[in-house]
């Protein structure tokens, strides 16, 4: 049997206090833990967005970033971010960066499950063609980031919380 994947509990300040299992953690009383996002670019500047997999426990069947995730106990942002890329969308990537380092948020689901994450945001790039994960991914596109920016803005219930609130905190491209 798998070990069950482990999350990074941390303090107000950012600083590791202990890690517990992502399932039983994700609860109405999640505790602030550590996470990231990450933006994937095309050679050619179209961002790439998806929609979360209607058998996700929070926020089933919502545009999102293209990717997010957890790093496991000992293990870097880098680490992470290249592991769930490959899981989620079957992608390497290259140009990494931290674009929002201190971005935090608390967001409550339909369910009534809570996301309380220190949650740095990256963007980076991939030449890959994407392969999505179903039991991650209902589908993705290529878009225009300002098309993006703009749609977000105008239907913000198509979307998870977070996206938004980075791409308020990006501004406009």
């Amino acid at each position: 049997m798998a070990s069950p994947e482990e999350v990074v509990l941390v303090d107000d300040a950012g600083h590791p206090i202990g890690a517990a299992d992502k399932v039983a953690v994700h609860s109405a009383e999640t505790p602030l833990h550590l996470a990231f996002s990450c933006h994937v670019y095309s050679p050619a500047g179209e961002v790439l967005v998806t929609r979360r997999a209607l058998g996700k426990p929070t926020w089933p069947g919502v545009w999102t970033n293209s990717f997010c995730g957890h790093p496991a106990p000992g293990e870097s942002l880098e680490e992470a971010i290249a592991r769930r890329g490959l899981f989620e969308l079957g992608i390497t990537i290259t140009d990494l960066e931290l674009v929002l380092p201190d971005f935090r948020y608390r967001a409550v689901d339909a369910s009534g499950i809570v996301e309380n994450e220190l949650c740095p945001v990256f963007r980076a790039v991939t030449l890959d063609a994407v392969v999505a994960n179903p039991d991650e991914v209902a589908e993705f596109a290529w878009v225009d980031p300002g098309s993006l920016h703009d749609a977000a803005v105008s239907a913000p219930y198509a979307f998870s919380p977070w996206l938004g609130w980075q791409l308020e905190q990006l501004g406009a491209p």
